[in-house]
């Protein structure tokens, strides 16, 4: 019987990153009461965890094939600057017009909802560089995009995909929110939204450009966002009703979208 390697990766990244928030990030905090950078190291070294999980257990997960031989494949693609900066643009771009939106409704300025922190600027930006955007795109957008497309046309295949980047999230969601009360519930439902629209976003530069490179920008326009912004749950919504109109029409207007399955094998 074949062996079903994409179920096999799944499963062990969700033990995996649970183990690390748990007996790592949970000791960290609430045993040394770690300050603030270095619980942020601590996270940036969980949201790795896709990465290191798939090179250190290689042959569990893809033992026809050589790291060097995928790893040069996932950055294949032609890099093109307009393309690289628009990765980022895009999601930075929903996020701002997202808290536009929410500062009108509430007759407050914009920057009234950004709080930088006790962390020097360019550290933050750096530890937001070096977290999930660097961390998370082997795994995901690399080895699990590959594995659900062998399966699966475009669409179906980004979704899944996005379900699984998406509830991969869920312990985070519990233990890391602001959110504990009835707004919990928007803000589950807009995870789910935006987490599975950013990666039909990331498809579809990757059926274009195939380079993780443009997912690596994409993924850090959405994130760096979040490192200084304190707004409430309504910016989360109005960002939830963006992605649902905006993703839709970026896949109806990619021609690259009416894909059945990939030729990788």
């Amino acid at each position: 019987m074949r062996t079903n390697y994409l179920k096999k990766y799944i499963i062990s990244s969700y033990i995996l990153v649970w183990a690390l928030i748990i007996f790592g990030a949970g000791t960290a905090s609430l045993v040394f009461h770690a300050p603030p950078v270095i619980m942020w190291l601590v996270r940036n070294l969980i949201a790795w965890s896709p990465t290191y999980l798939l090179l250190i257990g290689w042959k569990n997960f893809r033992p026809d094939e050589t790291r060097r031989a995928f790893v040069k494949r996932c950055f294949s693609g032609k890099v093109k600057l307009f393309p690289l900066l628009f990765s980022f643009a895009l999601t930075f771009g929903i996020s701002i017009l997202s808290l536009l939106i929410f500062s009108i409704m509430e007759k407050k300025p914009m920057v009234s909802y950004f709080n930088p922190g006790t962390t020097a600027l360019p550290l933050s930006i750096f530890l937001s560089f070096t977290s999930g955007p660097t961390g998370e795109e082997l795994g995901w957008r690399g080895f699990m995009r590959e594995e659900f497309n062998k399966k699966y046309a475009f669409l179906k295949s980004a979704v899944c995909q996005g379900l699984v980047w998406c509830f991969w999230h869920t312990l985070l969601w519990v233990v890391d929110s602001e959110f504990t009360d009835w707004r919990a519930v928007p803000y589950v439902i807009s995870n789910i939204v935006v987490i599975t629209s950013i990666t039909v976003l990331m498809n579809i530069f990757l059926e274009k450009y195939n380079n993780l490179l443009y997912t690596v920008l994409l993924h850090f326009g959405f994130n760096i966002v979040y490192v200084f912004l304190d707004a409430d749950i309504v910016f989360f919504v109005i960002l939830t009703v963006l992605y649902l109109v905006i993703t839709p029409v970026a896949v109806r207007l990619s021609p690259h979208t009416n894909k059945i399955k990939s030729t990788v094998q």
